[in-house]
């Protein structure tokens, strides 16, 4: 262990579970040499806010005793400088780092630090017992705690702990840990040999919580750094730090290109729906071009907002790409304009399309003209084959395009010339598609046209 690095043991008291909505009660810092305690610090801190009567019979801090404590702002310059060029040290230390991160930022301090988690140094040094919380370890290595639940008292308890790891450190675990300092970054019960097996290829990743259940899927260029970049900076959000605190193991998926892994997170977002994915959400189709009878038997084209409506003829992003649709349809067909709305909001109530007979079109002529424009609409629909790198030379990934619609993706061996789609797309890569798959597989063709070729309707697979 390098003598010259010094070791800032802390332990925090507050009054709830996240740094984003919660305040510190109490602070206690204890400055470790290596071999001994070298300094103390320790003070209680008047929250400003609520002690919640759990907090209070938890760690036994009462309104009364923090009334006349200091603000964190009063004491901020000085636990600065105790954190300053240590290695800051705790039981579970990202709860403790995301609270002093937050509080000295307020404060106008900004301070970040190497960190060492004795919950994780303790499974690799101690292995083998049920519970690692500070309570249990303790009780099983003959540490006493002498004011449980209070800062000094939890703050002493590590640094014996601690002590105790530096002594029984065969392996040098801690100065592994110094050296990469990225296991201390990963959630406290999330083993860093999982994230050590991550590739740094393109993929998807899967994070599960302790029964194995999808929490959150996700898409990367690099699998290993994405994962990582998840529990780097300082989110204090109690969504956030309920998202970590969930994260029990992680599972990846190779997928040789970009496009490939933003189908395989959509499809499995939508078969698992994790309850911390809400991004995919906000992608599905905000407006749509639509078709309905009037009550005078004319068939209308309408935009609208995005429903389940069973005569959505096109989904859109926007209402701007819609009206510029539909005023491609009215001006290439000739259709009479007040037959057609375009979406404003305005046309949310029906005062507007009230128009008088009389400067209404043939009946007849309009809806055997609509009926052309379904024709023309479908025929132009889009076919093709998307053939593409796989995840390794013996590979080719594929997305096969049938008629506007994602049919099918998937790998397959390499192959240099095929005839038949049937050559390519297999049943089994069918999926369910929608508007974001669909999308994006689009967006996609339209940059890379030379690994596209286009069908004719005829030899599209059924």
């Amino acid at each position: 262990m390098n003598k010259q690095k010094h070791f800032a043991i802390v332990d925090i008291e507050t009054t709830g579970s996240h740094a984003g909505g919660s305040r510190i009660t109490e602070v206690a810092i204890l400055i470790h040499n290596g071999k001994k305690v070298i300094e103390r610090y320790q003070s209680l801190v008047n929250p400003q806010s609520p002690i919640p009567f759990a907090i209070q019979t938890l760690t036994g801090i009462t309104p009364d005793m923090v009334e006349e404590a200091p603000i964190f702002d009063e004491i901020a310059e000085d636990i600065y400088h105790l954190l300053q060029g240590k290695v800051f040290v705790a039981h579970n230390v990202n709860f403790d780092y995301s609270f002093l991160v937050k509080e000295l930022r307020q404060a106008g301090y900004e301070w970040q630090a190497s960190k060492l988690c004795t919950v994780r140094l303790s499974r690799k040094i101690f292995p083998g017992h049920r519970s690692y919380s500070l309570g249990d370890i303790c009780k099983v290595r003959g540490i006493h705690i002498a004011a449980r639940h209070r800062a000094m008292g939890d703050a002493e308890a590590t640094v014996e702990l601690f002590s105790q790891l530096l002594a029984h450190d065969e392996n040098q675990y801690l100065q592994e840990s110094l050296q990469k300092n990225i296991e201390h970054r990963l959630p406290t019960h999330l083993s860093f040999a999982q994230f050590q097996r991550l590739p740094e290829t393109t993929g998807i990743y899967i994070f599960r919580n302790k029964k194995g259940k999808i929490i959150y899927v996700g898409k990367a260029i690099n699998i290993r750094k994405r994962v990582l970049s998840h529990f780097g900076g300082v989110n204090t959000s109690l969504r956030r730090q309920q998202f970590i605190n969930d994260i029990a193991t992680i599972d990846f998926e190779e997928s040789g290109t970009e496009l490939m892994a933003l189908l395989m997170e959509c499809q499995l977002i939508k078969k698992h729906w994790p309850i911390h994915n809400q991004a995919l959400k906000r992608y599905e189709p905000k407006f749509a071009l639509i078709h309905y009878e009037d009550i005078r038997g004319y068939v209308r084209l309408a935009v609208s907002k995005a429903t389940t409506h069973t005569n959505s003829i096109r989904y859109f992003e926007t209402a701007q790409e819609a009206n510029l649709f539909l005023a491609n349809l009215l001006e290439e067909f000739n259709l009479a304009p007040t037959l057609c709305t375009f979406y404003s909001p305005s046309t949310e109530t029906r005062e507007d399309r009230k128009i008088p007979a009389g400067v209404l079109p043939s009946r007849e002529e309009h809806n055997q003209t609509i009926a052309g424009v379904f024709q023309q609409l479908d025929n132009r629909k889009r076919s093709f084959l998307l053939i593409d790198q796989g995840r390794n030379e013996t590979e080719n990934s594929y997305v096969y395009f049938k008629e506007d619609k994602l049919y099918a993706f998937g790998f397959i061996e390499f192959i240099q010339q095929w005839s038949q789609v049937e050559d390519v797309v297999s049943y089994t890569d069918k999926c369910v598609s929608n508007f974001y798959m669909q999308h994006i597989v689009l967006q996609y063709a339209d940059r890379h046209p030379q690994k596209v070729t286009t069908l004719p309707q005829a030899s599209a697979l059924s």
